[in-house]
């Protein structure tokens, strides 16, 4: 007790890990006592490969479903309305997959499982995006509503599980490694998902029809998708294969046999220094339904404001996603999308589509670049400071691409873009992350206050991916108005810049305990 008393908390840290490290050798399997040991940065690598699939395949999305649904024929009120459906299924339906996941007792754990479902239904609607006119044709659908339902099943299915992976793949991650570990595996998703979306932005910038492997594939498109499918299944495969979870009922059976948070940490050290603490740890993320909802409905106030953070960063990152291309077609290079085949107009347009998709893998670049240094510049200035200066890089950018509409501003603004789309995919993330290792949600008097409700850390953490889904929905029904009303793209520069400065505000108000 004594030596206890004198121990860092690294060092406490240090003992729990080794003494579960060796007993999960011994007394169990080999299988889960990788658990308890640091990841090499290749291990790193391998549990994040899902992501770069799953970034892959957002970004051939973004560039090129709107182009597929005009080409079946629909007016452009209807396929920016299109957008719209993977959202209303996701608000709806990916909470429920992480209350699920958190519940789950198979034997090959709680995360893996769901993923292998959603990465196979992620691959069966990549197979059906770009193939939707061939498949009605060969059911006897040919009807342009049938040919765009066909189409709108297969962006819904992608959009859909692509956005509950997305979530379930960092719970995983963090769940299979150290506390030690979490910033790291969070930042290497980043790094790698950036290169992922540079990926996805290059297939769509090489002309396949001028290359041997062209004549393979019915359409441009057909190749991109195809090759976008290859990567997706390779991450999914890699990521599924790297580490064992320990399975839920293994976890209640044996304390030595769970993840150690830092709740279990400040426990042993308050045990090893004589304090009060708690003698039994109880597992507290297998949430029933009702559970779920209640805690859904009835969030402590630093997840509503870390969730409003997060909402109105996608408010402001999202139009520049799905109308940046157009933007800078019609906007920087004065080219119009109607204009007929082969006129100077619409030759403009197209160069300003493929700058805008240079554009766009220079922000997934960025995003990658900045992943390495952010973890860093959270231990020096803190997670506020990089948090509230990641939104307004973003802010400052888009106004600036609005105001000036160069082509110069037009890449630094893509790059500033990357510094926030960094920011967002691992600050909250790692909050939440924090949050539920200490088991605590609000401070009173500069200290953390235990919580009493049982909160899932699955669902908690799917809930940044139902708010993206909202914000995908509000987006898509609001700023076609917004364009038609204003009568020029260039609305959706300033409302990107307005919404992330809104953001950055609701980002000082979040509870960061002392991350």
């Amino acid at each position: 007790m004594e030596e206890g008393k004198f121990q860092t908390d690294d060092e406490v840290l240090k003992g729990m890990l080794s003494r579960r490290f060796h007993y999960a050798k011994a007394h169990r399997t080999s299988a889960y006592h990788h658990t308890f040991r640091t990841k090499t940065r290749w291990e790193l690598v391998r549990l994040s490969l899902l992501i770069v699939g799953i970034e892959c395949t957002y970004a051939t999305e973004t560039a090129f479903v709107a182009p597929i649904l005009l080409a079946i024929g629909l007016p452009h009120t209807l396929m920016t309305m299109m957008w719209a459906m993977p959202p209303i299924v996701g608000v709806l339906f990916v909470p429920v997959v992480a209350s699920v996941s958190d519940r789950l007792r198979s034997a090959w754990g709680r995360r893996r499982p769901v993923l292998l479902v959603l990465g196979i239904a992620m691959l069966l609607g990549m197979m059906l995006l770009p193939h939707g006119r061939v498949i009605g044709e060969a059911i006897g659908l040919r009807s342009v509503a049938w040919i765009a339902t066909i189409t709108t099943i297969g962006l819904t299915t992608t959009d859909f599980s692509a956005e509950a992976s997305n979530g379930l793949c960092r719970t995983y991650a963090m769940e299979v490694c150290t506390i030690q570990d979490q910033a790291r595996v969070l930042s290497t998703m980043m790094l790698i998902g950036g290169l992922g979306g540079m990926l996805g932005y290059l297939f769509g910038a090489i002309d396949w029809s001028a290359l041997p492997i062209g004549q393979y594939f019915e359409s441009n498109e057909a190749a991109v998708f195809t090759a976008n499918w290859v990567v997706l299944l390779v991450g999914l495969v890699s990521t599924l294969t790297s580490f064992a979870e320990i399975p839920l009922p293994v976890q209640e059976e044996d304390e030595l046999l769970r993840p150690v948070t830092h709740f279990m940490l400040q426990n042993e050290v308050k045990r090893m220094r004589g304090d009060e603490y708690t003698a039994q740890t109880n597992l507290t993320e297998s949430i029933g339904f009702r559970q779920f909802v209640r805690n859904t409905v009835q969030m402590p106030r630093s997840m509503k404001i870390l969730c409003l953070t997060q909402f109105l960063s996608h408010m402001g990152y999202l139009p520049y996603c799905l109308y940046f291309t157009d933007f800078v077609g019609a906007e920087v290079f004065g080219g119009d999308v109607k204009a007929p085949e082969h006129t100077p107009e619409f030759i403009r347009y197209e160069e300003g589509l493929r700058f805008a998709c240079w554009g766009m893998a220079l922000f997934a670049g960025c995003a990658s670049l900045y992943s390495l240094v952010i973890e860093r510049l959270i231990d020096r200035v803190g997670a506020r400071p990089a948090y509230v200066g990641g939104l307004m890089a973003h802010c400052v950018g888009m106004l600036a691409m609005g105001l000036l509409r160069t082509r110069a501003i037009v890449l630094v603004c893509c790059s500033l873009t990357g510094i926030m789309y960094a920011t967002i995919y691992s600050i909250p993330f790692l909050l939440i992350s924090h949050y539920h290792s200490k088991n605590s949600f609000h401070m009173e008097d500069g200290k953390c206050v235990e919580s009493t409700e049982p909160r899932g850390f699955g669902a908690d953490v799917s809930m940044m991916s139902s708010v993206l889904c909202l914000a995908q929905l509000i987006v898509s029904l609001v700023i076609g108005v917004l364009i038609d009303a204003a009568g020029t793209t260039t609305v959706i520069t300033y409302a990107a810049g307005g919404c992330t400065f809104l953001a950055a505000v609701s980002a000082m108000a979040v509870l960061y305990m002392g991350l």
